[in-house]
């Protein structure tokens, strides 16, 4: 998380339903927080967060299209 001013930027973030694929749900959450098309080229790894518990997976994606703003202030 990094703050600009009253701007908080973060990497794009979602919650993985069951029998969802997280690729997918990684090119969703993109284009809705920072209105940028993207596609999942390579999976850079996973962890568990030390405070929360939760399981985090980081994929490295290709910009297709968008201008990146904050959708998700």
């Amino acid at each position: 998380r990094r703050g600009d001013g009253a701007l908080s930027w973060q990497f794009p973030a979602g919650m993985i339903k069951p029998g969802a694929s997280s690729q997918v749900v990684t090119v969703q959450e993109t284009l809705a927080e920072t209105g940028v098309h993207s596609a999942v080229r390579d999976h850079l790894g996973s962890r568990v967060h030390p405070v929360t518990g939760v399981s985090c997976d980081y994929w490295l994606c290709e910009h297709l299209a968008g201008e990146a703003e904050n959708r998700d202030p």
